[in-house]
């Protein structure tokens, strides 16, 4: 285990089971908490409203033909910030609170940077520098 900065609740949102638990396990190794995995729009909703949620990584393809950038939208609606986990990263974002993309495949401590880094500037840390593996929006 290493040295914990900042605990967050997390949720993922990704159709893909070895991803997702491949990206729960790098943040839980941080003390991140996963609090539920999403596979489509309508689960991330229902998870946002059962959970506290600080994040959500958000993949922009989803199961059942749902798109990642529809979910991100709408959990940002919620006042949920969202940063993308994808290999097709969108090049803006659907909503305010979306603060960026990293870009899959990714390093697990750039994983853990890019997420504290993306919490702290949605909560208005205007000063934070981004490591590199996070590619922010305007």
């Amino acid at each position: 285990m290493t040295e914990r900065t900042t605990t967050l609740n997390l949720l993922i949102v990704e159709d893909e089971a070895l991803i997702a638990m491949t990206i729960e396990d790098a943040l839980t190794s941080y003390g991140h908490r996963v609090v539920g995995i999403a596979e489509d729009v309508a689960s991330a909703l229902s998870l946002a409203r059962a959970h506290p949620v600080d994040l959500a990584l958000c993949d922009v393809r989803l199961a059942h033909g749902d798109s990642g950038v529809d979910a991100a939208a709408r959990l940002a609606d919620r006042g949920i910030p969202v940063v993308y986990l994808s290999g097709n990263c969108p090049t803006d974002a659907a909503a305010p609170l979306v603060v960026g993309c990293i870009s899959k495949p990714f390093r697990t401590a750039s994983l853990h940077a890019s997420v504290l880094a993306a919490h702290a500037i949605a909560k208005g840390g205007s000063a934070i520098k981004a490591p590199e593996a996070l590619a922010l929006y305007a």
